[in-house]
């Protein structure tokens, strides 16, 4: 019969490890069922830990999900405000959207343009 003493208990309060009586298939046996408690808990707190860490994360993630829509949406605004803006000071809706559309094209054109070249490096590297 397997005695019922964990692994950190002495038969006797000033005891030696050499004199412990315990023979040591009960000691690798309390072992071995102290190791299952301590990994079940262990197993507990990652869990709780990881469930906490995953609650985190998704609000973390739809608080910047949501600050980069607002950004977004008032960047379109400002160019909407900036477009009639020159309007009024040019007296033509088509020239100023042109002038506001601008920036972007140039910018469009030089990352196509770099996009471009880069695809046909790495097409004639391979």
């Amino acid at each position: 019969m397997v005695e019922e003493t964990r692994v950190s208990e002495r038969s006797a309060p000033g005891a030696r490890p050499d004199q412990d009586p315990r023979t040591t298939a009960v000691l690798i046996l309390a072992t071995l069922r102290d190791a299952g408690a301590h990994l079940g808990n262990l197993l507990r707190l990652a869990r709780a830990e990881i469930r906490g860490n995953l609650r985190a994360l998704a609000s973390l993630v739809t608080l910047f999900g949501g600050a980069l829509l607002l950004v977004l949406a008032s960047l379109v605004l400002l160019l909407f405000a900036l477009r009639d803006a020159l309007a009024a000071l040019i007296g033509d809706d088509a020239l100023a959207a042109l002038i506001v559309a601008l920036p972007f094209l140039v910018a469009a054109a030089i990352l196509t343009r770099l996009g471009l070249r880069r695809m046909s490096l790495r097409s004639s590297e391979g």
